[in-house]
This record gives structure tokens, C-alpha cells and sequence, in this order.
């Protein structure tokens, strides 16, 4: 049973329910009478251009600097020692067939890696991926709905549910 009077009531109901916060009526207090279907969530737009570091043009793997900045982060709080690389590699397996990984790696072959400095990160790929990964850029999510690093991958033909897998 309510403690407002009518008038105060409809004036709650109108700034947004009987506790501010549902617009349709507080169904909690018993004051919900509005049947009207809740607004649909807002989509965020995918980006349709990333940031990329400029002297790394020729890179085969790109990192965006959203990425960068949350690899820097992630280096510095779990004090990755210098002189590591990221290390980019897929593995078979996934809904899809393949699989992304990052590490990182104290240990780099010039003559079998594909190496690349991206804002200050040295990331390096074995070029055995190189037919499968070329093109991909990593991006970081930061939403509400996704959080994590993402291979945006123009080889692959398709993906898995989750986007953790690809096929080529």
C-alpha cells in the first residue's frame, strides 16, 4: 500500500516511476499499471576506422592504439620483463578451425618471425601464419556487452558464434 497521496504518486510516476528510476511505474510498490514494452537498448556503432601507428605501415599485423594502451597497461601491472615481445600465434581448434592467441615471448627468430613495432610494443609472428593473419588488426573492446581483444581478419571466410575462431 502506498504512502503517497494520488497526486503525489502521479507526479513520481511521471519523473520516472514511484522510485525515479522505471519510467512505466514502479511494479515493486505496486503502482505499475503501464503494459508499454521497454525501449530497445541503443547498438553501439562498430568503429569504421582504427588508429594505427603511422610508422608502422608495412606491418603485417596491426595493432590499433586502443589495443596498445591496454597491452602497455597490462605489461606494466604484471611486470612482463624487457626485452619481451608480443607474441602473436594461432592455434588449430575453436568452433572454427582456428584460434588466436597473444603471449609474450623473451625469445624472437629474425630469420622465422614476421617483426613489427607498433607504439612503442615489438610484435613478432612466425610466418608460418603469415597466409592466414596478414591484414588482421587487434582492437580492444572496453563495452558494456564486450570486454577483450579482437582479430579483426579479412582472410577469414568464416567465424564462430562467440569470434573467438575462424576458418580460411
Amino acid at each position: 500500500m502506498s504512502t503517497q497521496t494520488p497526486t503525489q504518486d502521479a507526479a513520481a510516476q511521471a519523473q520516472g516511476g514511484c522510485c525515479g528510476s522505471n519510467p512505466g511505474g514502479c511494479s515493486s510498490h505496486g503502482h505499475g499499471h503501464s503494459h508499454a514494452a521497454p525501449a530497445p537498448l541503443a547498438q553501439l556503432e562498430t568503429p569504421t576506422e582504427y588508429v594505427y601507428d603511422p610508422a608502422a605501415t608495412d606491418a603485417v599485423i596491426k595493432l590499433t592504439e586502443k589495443a596498445s594502451v591496454e597491452i602497455k597497461r597490462f605489461i606494466s601491472e604484471k611486470n612482463v620483463p624487457d626485452g619481451c615481445v608480443l607474441r602473436i600465434a594461432l592455434q588449430g581448434g575453436g568452433c572454427s578451425g582456428f584460434e588466436p592467441h597473444l603471449g609474450f615471448d623473451n625469445r624472437v627468430d629474425e630469420e622465422n618471425d614476421v617483426i613489427s613495432e607498433q607504439f612503442g610494443i615489438r610484435v613478432a609472428m612466425d610466418r608460418k601464419f603469415e597466409m592466414f593473419m596478414a591484414g588482421t588488426t587487434i582492437d580492444y573492446l572496453d563495452g558494456i556487452d564486450r570486454r577483450g581483444f579482437k582479430f579483426d581478419n579479412p582472410n577469414a571466410q568464416s567465424t564462430c558464434g562467440c569470434g573467438k575462431s575462424f576458418s580460411v
